[in-house]
């Protein structure tokens, strides 16, 4: 046993919050944040129109990321009539924060999720799915194959931003299947690191890529993920 720090890698951006940590003291764990992507913004003139054109309908907004209702809203000069559908717990705050939570129609943890709940809405027939260049294919092909008219609008690009890591980490954190594809670029861990995902998709990325074990989040929210690994580091001690 000995009493270094347990040290955790955030391969996306984060605010580490020092409430999160479960055990007194600074030094319990040791957490690097180093970003294995970089989102960049739609903001050219075509797609600043094309969402203030949207902003002049009522419509139902699809939003499965919260760069993607960050790309929308700084579009935005007012407060459209949309009702919204969206996928985890961070979009579902961005969108409260600025179109409030009334406008929210139905949430779910993962797009699977929510595409069942669309398709369970018998009189939607159309909607604007806001997302970025990297999106998955179930959420449209599902809606689409169940007679639901989908108009998408790309907000947000996301680049793949890999580069060496020199230490060694006793787990690592993923929030995305393109963080993955980063990461491991580049990179091979510990045969002893744990890997810890967001989400099924971003779990799956890893095991594709990884034989180390994977800890899959039960609540789709990045500050869940790092809590259950700071727990995890908590209860087993490093040999």
């Amino acid at each position: 046993m000995t009493d270094r720090p347990f040290s955790i890698l955030s391969t996306g951006s984060m605010v580490i919050n020092e409430s999160l940590t479960p055990v007194p003291g600074p030094d319990k764990n040791r957490v690097d944040v180093i970003p294995f992507i970089k989102i960049d913004l739609n903001t050219d003139e075509d797609t600043r129109g094309q969402i203030q054109a949207c902003a002049r309908q009522k419509l139902i907004a699809v939003f499965t990321s919260a760069n993607a209702v960050k790309a929308v809203t700084a579009a935005l000069q007012n407060l459209p009539d949309w009702k919204i559908y969206c996928v985890g717990s961070e979009t579902k705050k961005c969108v409260a924060s600025f179109f409030g939570e009334p406008a929210i129609l139905d949430y779910a943890a993962n797009a699977e999720g929510l595409s069942e709940k669309m398709i369970q809405q018998r009189l939607l027939k159309e909607a604007v799915f806001f997302c970025g260049d990297q999106r998955r294919d179930l959420l449209p092909d599902k809606l689409r194959a169940h007679g639901i008219r989908l108009r998408e609008l790309v907000v947000y690009q996301t680049k793949l931003t890999p580069r060496r890591v020199t230490k060694s980490y006793d787990a690592i954190l993923f929030f995305s299947p393109t963080a993955v594809q980063s990461f491991f670029s580049l990179n091979t861990p510990s045969s002893k690191t744990i890997l810890f995902a967001l989400g099924e998709t971003t779990a799956a990325s890893i095991r594709s890529a990884s034989e180390n074990e994977v800890r899959l989040c039960p609540t789709p929210d990045k500050r869940a993920l790092l809590q259950m690994a700071m727990e995890y580091g908590q209860s087993h001690p490093i040999s």
